[in-house]
């Protein structure tokens, strides 16, 4: 099984490739030049194409691995979604949502005390969440 190079940075890199496109109509990518000039395999870049029409950034996604050019609408939903700083951010920001959740429930430990336990299994599925988050970087 191969290992996916699928990042943040990567997924605001297409992102930002199909951004240059006109929003709302059918645009055209030639598939060997996107591989290229993203230097992404083909799996990864269709697995993130699939992604962005789930999330609404695409639609009318047409990508095979045997065509030369391949098909899909632009949202102007993407155009949005880059502008306020994309995945990284995106990601960025859950962690800190995250951290400060962490530190939050580790104030509330100290001031009840007799919910220690409770506060403390939360505070672990935090960690594990930030540990995730870290991790797929």
């Amino acid at each position: 099984m191969n290992q996916s190079k699928i990042t943040p940075i990567l997924k605001d890199k297409i992102l930002e490739y199909i951004c240059q496109a006109d929003f709302e109509r059918n645009i055209y990518i030639e598939l060997k030049t996107i591989l290229s000039e993203l230097n992404i395999e083909f799996n990864d870049l269709q697995a993130i194409l699939s992604q962005f029409e789930r999330l609404g950034f695409i639609s009318n996604l047409n990508l095979r691995r045997n065509v030369t050019t391949f098909f899909l609408i632009v949202h102007v939903d993407a155009l949005d979604f880059k502008n306020r700083g994309g995945f990284l951010v995106y990601e960025y920001e859950l962690k800190m949502k995250l951290e400060k959740m962490a530190l939050e429930i580790d104030s509330l430990s100290k001031s009840f005390p007799e919910k220690a336990s409770v506060f403390t299994n939360i505070a672990a599925d935090i960690a594990s969440c930030l540990s995730l988050v870290t991790m797929f970087k």
